[in-house]
C-alpha cells in the first residue's frame, strides 16, 4: 500500500466548494487508497451514486455559478428528410423547482401522437439541487405539443438512469431505473401514467456495489413469438458477476422477473469491465444486446461487445467484439464542462420493410474509427444484416466537414418500426465556441448508408454541470423515439438557468421516393447514366435529378444520362416530385478519374567527402486527372547492431496515458509494459522538441523519466540520454528537449517510464510497484533532410523536393536510407526511392550518362561510367530495369526496346559506388483513328474538311487522298482539308499517318468518300405570249419532277400578266436521288399582242399575234 495520505471527511457544507477547487480535474482511485475507509468507483455513472459519495465528503460537487444565456437561432428546419420546415421546442413541464436531465421517450404503438418520458429529476432551489426524485413519467397525447405527468420518481424516489416502453397495443407503460437500495427497478403503469407500480428486477450487489447503467426494451414486433416480454439489463459492480453485463427478462407484463440474472458479458474478456448496455428486439423475436468494452480503467470505451439470443432471452450466445480499436470519450472528454460518455446506442428494423431485421449501432469516436486520432468527436454508425455475424464499415453520421476539430457527441438512434427511417439525435458545436452546443439530428433512408443532418433545437447553450450534483453531471444520453414518420427528440439544456427537458417533433418525409439508383461513367468520355427505380402514384410529377445538391434537370423516365464537366468526385441524387412536395433522393458517388505518381530519379547515390554537403533535387510529377495528396517519410536503412534493451516494467496503478511527440501521438491503457516502437516521429540535429506525457491516475509524488538512446548502443545510460526528469508533480506534463549533434542518424529508442514515488524519475530498467514503462521509437536525421515532406499537387504539375546530404562530422562509411513516399495513387500507393551516400577522405566519384539519351526504336545508345578518384582500379557492373540487361563493360552499347534505367556499380577495391542513367525509347507513332466527315458529296464542291483523334507518339500528320484526279488535301494537324476536283466524279479515299522524329507510323484504315456526278437538266418554253394571255402550266422541263423559277412563276405556273412586258428567264432545277442538284434556263417573251389593223382596196385586214413565233392568224372582210 502507498504511503496514506490523509483525506479530511466534509459535511454537507462541501456543497458550497469554492469553483477554484472543482475546476481542478479531479482523480480518484479505483481501490482505497491515501487513508479512505471507502472506495470511489470512478467507473460508475449514476447520478444517485455520486450524490450519496459527495454527501460522505469523498468528492465535491458542482458550485453554484451564473449560467451562460442562450441564444435563439431559430425553430426552422432547413432539411429534405423532413416534411415540416419548423418545429418548435416544447418543455415537457413548466415547473420551476425542478431539474430534469437523462431523457428517455417511447411512443405509443397503438397511437403515435402518445409519448411517455422520463428523466431524472431533483428539485431545484433555483439555483442548488435539494432532493433527488429520480426516474419520472410525463406523457404527452397531442405530439408532444403538450404534457402531464409528475416530477416524482415514477413508482417512487429512486435514483434514476430511465428507460421506457410501451407494449404494442398501448395498454401497459414501463419505466426502469436505479432502485434507491442499489439494485434495478421497474414501474409500471396500466392507466396512461396515473398511477405506477414499482417492482424490483435485480437484486443490489451489498457493499460498495452497484447495479448501473441499465436499459430496458420491449419485443413489439408483430411477427415475433415473444411478443410483449420485456427485457432489462445493467453492469454489475458487485456480486458474482462483477464487471459484466446481467440480463433478465419479465414475460408478465413485467410483474415478475427472472429469479437469477443471466451474465451475457462474460466471453468478451474485458480487461476492466462492460458498461453502457443497449437492448434490442429483432422482427422474429431476437433479443439484442451491445455495450462499451473497458480493458483498462479509467480509459476511454475501446470496443464494442454483442450478445443475442434467439430464444426470447431463456439464454444467450457467447459474447463477442464486434468492432474494436475504437477511441470513446470517457476520459478524454470533451471541451464542454460535463461528464460524458461513448456507449453505443442500437436499433432494430422490425418495419417489415426493404431492410427489416437490420440492426445499427452508433457511438461517438475521436477520430475515424480504427485511427482514433485528431481532434474530431464524430458519431458513427454500423450496421449488421445478418443478425449480428458480420458488421459494416462505419460511416460518419454528422455531415460537416471532418478535421475542424468539431465534437459531436451522445447520440442515440431509433428505427420507425412502420417505415424502416433511421433517426439519430446528438449535441454538436459545428456552428458555436467549443464550450456550447446545438442539437442536431440526422435521418437516412437507405439503411444508414446516407445522411442529412440538421438543426432542431431553438437555441445555442452552453453545457455546465448540475449546481449540487457530483462529478460534472448534466446527463449522460439524450432520447429519441419514431413511429409512422413522427420523430420526437428530446434532450436536456439550461437555456433559462434551468436545466430541463426539451421536445422538437417533426415528422419525415415519406414521399415515395426512386430507389435502387444505379451509376455507370464511360471513362472515355465522362459520360454517366444514372437508372432507378420507382413505383408511381398517381400524385407524381417528375423526377429531380442533381449533381452536388445542384439540379441537373427533370424528367419522367427512370434514366438520365450526363456529361460531366472535369475529372472529379461526384454526387447524384434523385428526388421524385409531387403536388405536396419533393420526396428524399435516391443517392450515389461516381469518381472520374485518379491521381498517379511519378518519381524520379528511382534511386539517389552519392559520394561525399567528409563535412561536405550536397543538396539533391527529387522531382514527383502527379501524371493522373485528380489532385495527388503525397507524404515522404524517410527511414534511415543503416543500423548498427548489437544488444537488446533491458527490460522494465511497473505494476499499473498510475499509468501512461497518452505520449505526444512529433507525429506520435498515442493513448493507450495500462499494461505495465508496451512496445509501441512500431511508432515513431522523425527528429533534426540540433532543434528543440516538445513531448507531452499524460497520466491516465495522478498522484501528487509521481515521477516521471524519458530516455533516448542517442548513440544507439542498446542503452540508456550516456551523458544526455535521460532526455527528461521529473519527480514529485503528478508524473506528466509537457517538457523540451534538444537533440545533440552527435546523435547517431537513424532509428532508435525512446524510453518513457511513470513511476510512484522516490522524488526522482528512477532508472530505465527493472521493475517498480506501481506505474509503468512504455518503448517507441525516433529516427534522427542527421545526414538526411528532406524539404517538403507532404503536399497536394494538381493534375499535369510537379514539384521539386530538396534531398539534403550532409556527411558533416559523419565517420568514413556508407550510410543508406529509403524515401517512403505514400500517394493517393490507387496503382502505386507506395514509391520507395533508395538513397546511398558514401562518406571518406579520398572516394571515388561516379557520374552515369548516356549518349544519346533518348533513342528512336531499333537504334542504339552507349552507356557511359566516368569514375574519378579512389584507388584508380575499378570493376564494373551493369544491370536494369526493366531488367534483363547485365555487363561488366565500363561503357557498354545498348539497344532498348522500351525506355529502360540502367544502373552501374563501381568498385575500387575499398568502396563501391553507385549511379544511374535512363535511356528513353521513342517509338513511332500509332495508329490514328480513321478520319471522320462527309462521305456524300456531288459534284463541284469546293472543299470539304476531314479530322482524327491522333496517334499516340505523332507530332504531326501526314494526309493522303486518292486517285489524284479527285483534288488535293492540305493540313499536317488532326485536320485535312480537300479541295476537289470539279470535273471528278466516283470514288475517293482519304486516310492518315502520324508522324515524329522516328518516322511515319502506319496509316489509319481508309474513309470512302462517294461524289455524285450532277444530273443533266433541260428547258424548253414558249419563245414569247401576250400579256393577257390566260396563265399556263409550264412543262418544258426535264428529267420531271423539277421546279421551276423566275418571274411571274408560281408553283409551276407562268403568269404574263405578272411578269411583265419584256423577256424573262426561266429556270429549272432538279435534285436526283444522291441529293445533287443542276438546272437549266430558257428565255420567254411578254409582248402587248396589239396586231395589224389595215383596209386595204375596201378589205379589212387583221393579223395576230404581232409580234408572232412563227404562227399567226390572218382575219379579213369586205368593207360595206
Amino acid at each position: 500500500m502507498k504511503k496514506a495520505t490523509l483525506l479530511i471527511s466534509i459535511t454537507l457544507s462541501f456543497f458550497l466548494i469554492t469553483e477554484l477547487l472543482y475546476s481542478q480535474k479531479q482523480n480518484y482511485p479505483s481501490k482505497p487508497k491515501d487513508g479512505q475507509t471507502e472506495m470511489v468507483d470512478t467507473r460508475i455513472d449514476n447520478m444517485g451514486y455520486w450524490n450519496r459519495m459527495a454527501e460522505k465528503g469523498l468528492v465535491p460537487v458542482a458550485p453554484v455559478k451564473p449560467y451562460e444565456p442562450a441564444v435563439y437561432t431559430g425553430s426552422q428546419i432547413d432539411a429534405i428528410s423532413v416534411a415540416k420546415d419548423d418545429s418548435p421546442d416544447v418543455p415537457v413541464t413548466e415547473l420551476t423547482n425542478v431539474t430534469q436531465s437523462e431523457n428517455s421517450i417511447f411512443v405509443n404503438p397503438a397511437d403515435n401522437e402518445f409519448l411517455l418520458n422520463s428523466n431524472n429529476s431533483t428539485s431545484w432551489s433555483g439555483s442548488s439541487v435539494g432532493t433527488l426524485y429520480g426516474a419520472n413519467s410525463f406523457m404527452s397525447d397531442d405530439a408532444g405539443l403538450n404534457w402531464y405527468g409528475s416530477e416524482q420518481g415514477a413508482g417512487g424516489s429512486n435514483w434514476g438512469d430511465p428507460t421506457t416502453a410501451i407494449n404494442l397495443d398501448g395498454s401497459r407503460m414501463y419505466v426502469g431505473y436505479i432502485h434507491s437500495n442499489g439494485g434495478q427497478g421497474v414501474s409500471y403503469s396500466t392507466d396512461n401514467g396515473n398511477t405506477w407500480t414499482s417492482v424490483i428486477s435485480g437484486i443490489a450487489p451489498g457493499g460498495w456495489g452497484l447495479l448501473d447503467k441499465n436499459h430496458l426494451w420491449i419485443d413489439n414486433s408483430p411477427t415475433s413469438p415473444y411478443e410483449g416480454n420485456i427485457y432489462d439489463a445493467w453492469t454489475a459492480f458487485g456480486g458474482s458477476n462483477d464487471e459484466d453485463i446481467e440480463f433478465v427478462r419479465s414475460t408478465d407484463g413485467g410483474v415478475h422477473w427472472s429469479a437469477t440474472p443471466i451474465n451475457i458479458s462474460s466471453a468478451v474478456s474485458a480487461g476492466s469491465h462492460n458498461q453502457g448496455v443497449n437492448l434490442q428486439a429483432g422482427p422474429d423475436g431476437e433479443v439484442y444486446a451491445c455495450w462499451s468494452v473497458y480493458d483498462s480503467w479509467p480509459s476511454d470505451e475501446t470496443a464494442i461487445g454483442f450478445a443475442k439470443s434467439t430464444d426470447g432471452g431463456v439464454a444467450f450466445e457467447p459474447a463477442t467484439r464486434i468492432i474494436s480499436n475504437i477511441r470513446g470519450i470517457r476520459t478524454s472528454e470533451t471541451s464542454k464542462t460535463m461528464r460524458v460518455n461513448s456507449f453505443p446506442v442500437m436499433a432494430v428494423d422490425i418495419s417489415g420493410g426493404q431492410f427489416n431485421g437490420n440492426m445499427y449501432i452508433v457511438w461517438s469516436n475521436i477520430g475515424v474509427p480504427g485511427i482514433n486520432t485528431g481532434n474530431d468527436i464524430d458519431v458513427y454508425i454500423v450496421h449488421s444484416e445478418n443478425q449480428g455475424a458480420t458488421w459494416s464499415t462505419p460511416v460518419k453520421v454528422n455531415q460537416d466537414p471532418s478535421g475542424q476539430g468539431k465534437e459531436h457527441y451522445f447520440p442515440w438512434i431509433t428505427c420507425d418500426p412502420e417505415t424502416g427511417i433511421l433517426s439519430v439525435i446528438f449535441y454538436d458545436d459545428r456552428n458555436v465556441a467549443s464550450n456550447q452546443c446545438e442539437v442536431y439530428c440526422a435521418n437516412s433512408f437507405d439503411a444508414g448508408e446516407t445522411w442529412e443532418d440538421f438543426k432542431v433545437s431553438d437555441v445555442s447553450f452552453t453545457p455546465a454541470p448540475i449546481s449540487g450534483l457530483a462529478d460534472n453531471y448534466m446527463g449522460d444520453y439524450l432520447g429519441i423515439s419514431a413511429r409512422g414518420s413522427y420523430v420526437y427528440p428530446v434532450w436536456t439544456d439550461n437555456r433559462t438557468g434551468q436545466f430541463m427537458t426539451w421536445v422538437s417533433p417533426y415528422i419525415t418525409n415519406n414521399l415515395p421516393k426512386p430507389t435502387d439508383l444505379n451509376i455507370t461513367l464511360n471513362d472515355e468520355t465522362g459520360e454517366v447514366t444514372l437508372i432507378w427505380q420507382f413505383e408511381g402514384t398517381k400524385d407524381f410529377l417528375y423526377f429531380n435529378v442533381y449533381r452536388d445538391g445542384n439540379i441537373l434537370g427533370t424528367t419522367t423516365d427512370t434514366t438520365y444520362s450526363d456529361i460531366l464537366p472535369d475529372y472529379g468526385v461526384y454526387t447524384y441524387g434523385v428526388t421524385a416530385m409531387y403536388d405536396d412536395g419533393e420526396s428524399v433522393p435516391a443517392s450515389g458517388s461516381i469518381q472520374w478519374g485518379d491521381a498517379h505518381i511519378a518519381v524520379e530519379p528511382v534511386a539517389i547515390s552519392q559520394n561525399l567527402v567528409i563535412d561536405s554537403s550536397i543538396i539533391r533535387i527529387m522531382t514527383i510529377e502527379n501524371v493522373g486527372e485528380l489532385e495527388l495528396i503525397y507524404q515522404i517519410s524517410p527511414e534511415i536503412t543503416s543500423k548498427k547492431g548489437g544488444k537488446d534493451y533491458c527490460s522494465a516494467s511497473g505494476g499499473c496503478d498510475e499509468y501512461i496515458s497518452r505520449v505526444i511527440l512529433g507525429d506520435i501521438d498515442n493513448v493507450s491503457d495500462c499494461s505495465g509494459y508496451s512496445d509501441y516502437t512500431d511508432l515513431s516521429t522523425m527528429l533534426n540535429m540540433d532543434e528543440t522538441y516538445d513531448i507531452t506525457v499524460e497520466n491516465g491516475q495522478v498522484y501528487s509524488s509521481d515521477d516521471l523519466g524519458i530516455w533516448i538512446d542517442w548513440n544507439q548502443d542498446q542503452d540508456f545510460s550516456d551523458p544526455g540520454e535521460n532526455v527528461v526528469c521529473e519527480f514529485d508533480n503528478g508524473g506528466q506534463g509537457t517538457y523540451s528537449f534538444t537533440v545533440p549533434s552527435g546523435a547517431i542518424p537513424g532509428e532508435t529508442r525512446m524510453r518513457v517510464r511513470i513511476k510512484w514515488s522516490g522524488s526522482d524519475c528512477g532508472d530505465p530498467c527493472g521493475t517498480t510497484t506501481y506505474g509503468e514503462v512504455e518503448d517507441y521509437s525516433v529516427y534522427v536525421l542527421g545526414w538526411l533532410l528532406v524539404d517538403p515532406l507532404g503536399d497536394t499537387i494538381q493534375a499535369g504539375e510537379s514539384q521539386d523536393i530538396q534531398v539534403t546530404l550532409d556527411a558533416t562530422d559523419l565517420e568514413e562509411g556508407i550510410y543508406t536510407a529509403d524515401l517512403n513516399i505514400t500517394s493517393n495513387d490507387p496503382d502505386n500507393p507506395l514509391v520507395t526511392v533508395p538513397v546511398n551516400l558514401i562518406v571518406g577522405e579520398d572516394i571515388p566519384t561516379l557520374v552515369a550518362w548516356a549518349d544519346p539519351a533518348e533513342i528512336c526504336s531499333g537504334e542504339s545508345s552507349q552507356l557511359n561510367a566516368d569514375v574519378t578518384g579512389g584507388s584508380g582500379s575499378y570493376t564494373y557492373s551493369w544491370t536494369s530495369d526493366p531488367p534483363g540487361f547485365i555487363s561488366d563493360e565500363a561503357n557498354p552499347i545498348v539497344t532498348p526496346e522500351d525506355t529502360t534505367t540502367y544502373f552501374v556499380e563501381v568498385y575500387d577495391g575499398l568502396f563501391t559506388i553507385y549511379d544511374t542513367t535512363s535511356v528513353a525509347v521513342a517509338p513511332v507513332p500509332g495508329v490514328c483513328e480513321t478520319p471522320t466527315g462527309e462521305t456524300q458529296l456531288c459534284q463541284y464542291e469546293q472543299n470539304t474538311t476531314y479530322n482524327t483523334t491522333g496517334a499516340i507518339y505523332a507530332l504531326s500528320y501526314i494526309w493522303n487522298l486518292s486517285p489524284e484526279e479527285a483534288g488535293t488535301i492540305s493540313g499536317g494537324g488532326t485536320i485535312g482539308i480537300v479541295n476537289w476536283n470539279f470535273e471528278f466524279s466516283g470514288q475517293a479515299f482519304i486516310n492518315v499517318t502520324g508522324v515524329n522524329d522516328c518516322g511515319e507510323g502506319e496509316p489509319s484504315e481508309e474513309l470512302i468518300i462517294t461524289v455524285n456526278p450532277l444530273p443533266e437538266v433541260s428547258l424548253v418554253v414558249y419563245d414569247s405570249v401576250c400579256i393577257n394571255t390566260v396563265p399556263f402550266e409550264l412543262t418544258g422541263g426535264l428529267p420531271e419532277d423539277g421546279i421551276y423559277t423566275g418571274n411571274g412563276v408560281n408553283n409551276g405556273w407562268f403568269y404574263p400578266e405578272d411578269a411583265g412586258l419584256d423577256w424573262h428567264t426561266i429556270t429549272y432545277t432538279y435534285t436526283d436521288a444522291n441529293g445533287c442538284e443542276n438546272f437549266a434556263q430558257d428565255s420567254i417573251y411578254v409582248g402587248e399582242c396589239l396586231g395589224i389593223n389595215e383596209i386595204v382596196n375596201g378589205i379589212h385586214f387583221e393579223i395576230f399575234p404581232n409580234p408572232s413565233n412563227g404562227e399567226f392568224a390572218v382575219k379579213f372582210n369586205k368593207s360595206l
